[in-house]
């Protein structure tokens, strides 16, 4: 990602701000969070016109119904997916990267700086609910490894799921801004003091993002069991954006509501 296609994108017009108030060692408030919040709604309606961040999305759906269903090997390839059944939370992660590089190779020029944001991220929220579901007293069999993507499909697993990858993606995008003005940041009286104290620094980016991302949990959860559970559908990508569309609007409303505004 050497180049610059998103700092040229007007819907991320807060981020200078936030980049501006972090710089010069803002202490966190609630109107950086609002910020915060409202990159996250921007980010998100622009994501949901972007194929791989489309498909990165879906496949966090899918993959654990997959994971349930009677033959894994053949729903995984139903969904484009190498039909080999994973034996390890690594050939989970290598299964779904895969398919995301694949979507990436076909869109070829058109393959956007976005979309490889929301790949990271959806590896990122993939591996720590999955890990998060493991044994940890032994090693995980095959059998560990698919009841355990397996047990993401429920409705609140869906949404920590969904609240995971929301907030490793505004996380990743105001970082994609944030790490070429981290020259600007070390020094007396910055953001950071020393390269040691970044680790602070980001720690309170992450805290700020997980924030945004909560409104996004029980709207993920009761998306899921009206579609899928109520009434049965099988989530196709269409569906994938129209919930993102319904997220944009969901999320625009709490601001609105938190700022006071009708």
């Amino acid at each position: 990602m050497g180049h610059q296609r998103l700092g040229k994108l007007p819907a991320f017009r807060l981020l200078p701000e936030i980049v501006r108030y972090l710089v010069t060692g803002g202490t966190p408030t609630e109107d950086l969070v609002d910020q915060v919040n409202e990159v996250g709604r921007d980010a998100l309606k622009l994501g949901m016109k972007d194929p791989v961040f489309v498909e990165a999305l879906w496949l966090l759906i899918r993959m654990p119904q997959a994971a349930a269903s009677k033959d894994f090997a053949a729903a995984l390839r139903e969904l484009g997916m190498a039909d080999v059944v994973p034996n390890s939370l690594t050939d989970v992660l290598v299964g779904y990267d895969e398919a995301l590089e694949r979507v990436q190779r076909r869109l070829h020029a058109g393959a956007t700086d976005l979309g490889e944001i929301a790949r990271l991220a959806g590896l990122s929220a993939l591996e720590e609910s999955v890990r998060e579901a493991l044994p940890t007293l032994w090693a995980p069999t095959a059998t560990d490894v698919r009841t355990s993507v397996a047990a993401l499909k429920g409705t609140e697993q869906f949404a920590a799921l969904a609240h995971r990858f929301y907030a490793n993606f505004v996380e990743r995008v105001i970082h994609y801004y944030v790490d070429r003005n981290l020259h600007n940041m070390v020094g007396a009286g910055r953001a950071a003091r020393s390269v040691h104290d970044l680790h602070g620094f980001n720690a309170s980016i992450r805290r700020h993002c997980a924030e945004a991302a909560l409104i996004m949990r029980a709207f993920a959860r009761d998306w899921l069991g009206k579609n899928h559970y109520k009434q049965g559908k099988e989530i196709s990508k269409d569906d994938v954006r129209r919930f993102s569309a319904h997220a944009v609007e969901k999320i625009r409303i709490e601001l609105d509501m938190r700022k006071g505004e009708p």
